[in-house]
């Protein structure tokens, strides 16, 4: 066995012998020049061991108990979806491998971090940061860019919205990867709002800690609380549940918004079903949308595509909120059908068997854990999957998994 993993050694090593000095690493050829990001949640967090404590309040809410296993195998999670690779914990570096390989390999060309801050009165803000600080360090190695939705609600003050604006000055916004946008290639900065700060001369003042112009954008109808200070405004998920408008609600904001602004950011998205209630969190929200078995995310993004020359980028929401129901992130119930739309959307070169590559590589790395010589072939596997070279990076691990 250990002659065979040296020979495996050698045969990935002379793989990847032409991708070792590849700087930066190569981005995906797309057809649909629209810039397309990823909405992403930083706040999941498990325990070390399988049965432990220390499940995040993402998976468990008030009520569900992840170490309840039942006869197929899922934890108890507080979703009415479930993740392909089980919960997890946001800050593991292989989770974060499998999903910047999964949105690289749809086309994504980045993620937006739902960015919670330094200071905050949320009470896992310094875990909320770390998870953060996890992806924001990882996406430049798939060829991918990041900026942040800015939480201005969990902000107890202005010092602290201000100190958050200064810390992404000081750690984010001068890293290669940091998203610009414009013609004066401004830091792009979205507000989940704004919902605490709702006076421009209070964004003179959270702004000025940037140090620089941002490119900022608002929820939708919301820039004039930022005064100035907005670029423009991007759309979210939303719907009067009496009239089931979802989709009317966007294609009017778009109609008739969209010529009163600068800089407009799409959306698009597979649903909204959330859990609050089940979950003992309380009925947040007063709508659902039907997934519709993928309907609804064709139709968004169908009308992304009809007014593609009007937006400035396209967001997608969200990756990983399934306490919502909205992810793109593959599921046991909508397997890689919404992330194989996203593909078509892009014009991205792949199909879904590239998409279940990447998830057999996340299931190997879980199988050979403990086994060093497995372990860093499979980073082999990983380092041909990012440099594109599928066909290789497919009979690598076919043979790790036969041998």
């Amino acid at each position: 066995m250990r002659i065979l993993l040296c020979w495996l050694a050698v045969f990935a090593a002379s793989l990847l012998a032409a991708t070792a000095h590849a700087e930066p690493p190569p981005v995906v050829a797309k057809a649909n020049p629209l810039p397309v990001y990823m909405h992403y949640m930083p706040w999941f967090d498990a325990p070390a061991t399988p049965s432990g404590e220390g499940w995040g309040h993402h998976w468990t809410m008030r009520n569900r108990d992840p170490n309840v296993v039942d006869a197929a195998g899922r934890r108890q999670i507080a979703s009415h979806y479930y993740p392909k690779i089980g919960p997890y914990a946001s800050s593991d570096p292989h989770v974060i491998e499998y999903h910047l390989l999964l949105m690289k390999l749809a086309g994504v060309d980045g993620v937006l971090i739902n960015w919670y801050g330094e200071q905050g009165t949320n009470g896992d803000v310094e875990q909320l940061l770390k998870n953060s600080n996890a992806i924001a360090d990882r996406v430049g190695k798939y060829g991918l860019k990041f900026a942040v939705v800015f939480e201005d609600r969990f902000a107890a003050n202005l010092g602290q919205a201000q100190a958050n604006m200064r810390y992404l000055r000081e750690h984010y916004f001068q890293r290669p990867e940091y998203i610009r946008h414009g013609n004066e290639q401004r830091p792009l900065v979205l507000v989940f709002g704004p919902i605490t700060f709702q006076k421009p001369a209070e964004w003179d003042a959270i702004v000025a800690e940037a140090g620089e112009p941002l490119a900022l954008l608002t929820l939708p109808y919301e820039s004039a609380e930022a005064g100035a200070n907005a670029a423009g405004e991007f759309q979210w998920i939303w719907e009067d549940e009496t009239k089931d408008n979802a989709i009317d609600v966007l294609a009017d904001f778009l109609k008739n918004r969209t010529p009163q602004l600068s800089t407009v950011c799409g959306v698009a998205y597979p649903g909204f079903n959330d859990y609050y209630e089940e979950g003992g969190d309380g009925a947040i929200v007063a709508f659902e949308i039907p997934h519709d078995d993928g309907n609804t995310l064709a139709r968004t993004l169908e009308l992304a595509n009809k007014h593609r020359d009007e937006l400035a980028m396209l967001q997608l929401a969200t990756w990983n909120d399934f306490g919502e129901g909205t992810m793109f992130e593959p599921t046991v119930e909508t397997g890689f059908d919404y992330l194989s739309q996203v593909q078509k959307f892009t014009g991205a070169p792949y199909k879904q068997a590239e998409l279940e590559l990447v998830y057999q590589l996340y299931e190997a790395r879980r199988r050979h854990a403990g086994d060093a010589a497995k372990t860093e072939l499979l980073d082999q596997v990983a380092e041909l999957l990012n440099a594109l070279k599928i066909n290789e990076a497919r009979a690598l691990l076919h043979k790790i998994e036969t041998r």
